[in-house]
């Protein structure tokens, strides 16, 4: 079925010990065949054990929206999911995805998880990979909009010629909401994943101080892509 997956993760390295056991974690999974790891705190290198790894540390920050943008680019599989570094799914979380029969409809666009379906954290010592309960797998529900997704995109699976490269102007915020658009005009489905165990931190690195006024100006920029919008846009 062409089922190898290549994982894109964006790090600067707040919760490193969660990124150790989400590198573990996928270096199980047998779907998952390329692990790349956009490094943006180059002055800390990074080393893993798994021979899925590799390691790419720009010499200044890209934030997140263009280090998926180098990313697609970088890896060797058709499919690919864009991943937080401060999350932590059930093992099998990969392949239950891309071996699903939604994830292959021609007309899929991006896959995410339904924001209800994530376990929120605040403090690194309490997160933990979640256990998968027998009754549990993924529900695929459509979406039909594409602003105020919550942490839809903390996880999004996809196809490569179906990206489109996030602008420059837009930094750390409102990328995937710019990718959904996207599939939107190309009259692509895009899904939100329920019924799957997600833990996360919640806003452990774009959440940093340092990065409001990078926030700010995203929020200012991302009126030229979406133009009829009042309302929050992250």
């Amino acid at each position: 079925m062409g089922n190898e997956l290549s994982v894109i993760i964006p790090t600067i390295q707040k919760k490193p010990m969660v990124l150790e056991k989400l590198v573990g974690l996928l270096d199980k999974d047998e779907s998952v065949t390329e692990i790349l790891i956009i490094n943006n705190r180059a002055e800390s290198p990074l080393e893993f054990e798994s021979g899925k790894v590799k390691i790419y540390s720009p010499l200044v920050n890209l934030y997140v929206n263009r280090s998926w943008n180098l990313g697609i680019s970088m890896i060797r599989n058709k499919n690919f999911l864009l991943l937080n570094d401060d999350m932590l799914p059930c093992y099998d979380f990969c392949s239950l995805i891309v071996n699903s029969s939604v994830f292959y409809l021609p007309d899929t666009g991006l896959i995410g998880i339904s924001p209800a379906s994530i376990n929120q954290f605040y403090y690194v010592n309490d997160i933990d990979i979640p256990e998968r309960k027998e009754k549990d797998g993924p529900v695929f529900s459509q979406m039909d909009k594409y602003m105020n997704t919550g942490d839809w995109g903390i996880a999004i699976f996809g196809k490569k010629h179906c990206w489109h490269n996030i602008p420059e102007d837009l930094k750390i915020i409102c990328g995937d909401n710019y990718i959904l658009k996207k599939q939107k005009q190309k009259n692509r489905i895009n899904y939100e994943i329920s019924n799957i165990p997600i833990n996360h931190i919640h806003a452990s690195s774009s959440g940093s101080p340092e990065f409001t006024k990078i926030i700010q100006s995203d929020i200012i920029h991302s009126v030229r892509y979406f133009p009829n919008q009042t309302e929050s846009r992250v």
